[in-house]
């Protein structure tokens, strides 16, 4: 990906620094709905989220986002974390911590893990945690039936859409100052 980024010009390296460099600032919940949306589709609706952010030790930020909301259906759940000291145990497939999993897979774009559904009760839950270096991100996606490998289902939101998202540049501890400011008057923001 790096050598195509590269050879495209000058609008596709601007754009590329635009997303990762600059004047960076503490990341907000908004911004991590934000860059959720544009990778995932507009939600129903998005709001801080607290959870997820405490399986990060330090500065964990959490966004809830809310699909296919109808009244009687909270609709499918994404939440986006990011923050620092990401228990290892955690990402590691080997580790005791991943055996309550029906699956857990490392790929060359971070750790993937679910939960199985539970007919009758609970539809099951897609994970994935990326190391990003001092810094993780982590995401969770429950509505779906997970009945197998999530790679193979065909979810709503895909396990590549999850990964593109918590890979994005803007995904991180800290964010380019304008994606704050693109971030500030969202339309299906719920403060909360």
């Amino acid at each position: 990906m790096t050598a195509a980024l590269t050879s495209c010009g000058s609008d596709t390296q601007a754009s590329s620094a635009e997303g990762s460099g600059g004047d960076r600032v503490p990341v907000t919940a908004r911004v991590l709905a934000l860059v959720a949306a544009e990778h995932a589709g507009t939600p129903d609706s998005a709001e801080r989220e607290r959870d997820a952010a405490e399986e990060l030790t330090s500065g964990g930020v959490g966004a809830e986002l809310r699909y296919g909301s109808d009244g009687e259906y909270d609709g499918d759940l994404l939440v986006v974390a990011v923050g620092t000291g990401l228990d290892e145990a955690m990402v590691d497939c080997d580790a005791e911590a991943t055996e309550f999993l029906a699956g857990c897979v490392r790929t060359d774009q971070g750790t993937l893990l679910w939960e199985a559904e539970a007919p009758e009760e609970d539809p099951g839950v897609v994970y994935v945690a990326v190391d990003k270096g001092e810094s993780a991100a982590l995401l969770f996606y429950a509505g779906p039936a997970i009945t197998g490998d999530p790679r193979d289902l065909g979810m709503p939101i895909s396990t590549e859409t999850l990964f593109a998202i918590a890979n994005d540049p803007r995904v991180d501890v800290t964010t380019p100052g304008e994606t704050v400011d693109a971030a500030a008057d969202l339309p299906f923001w719920r403060a909360g």
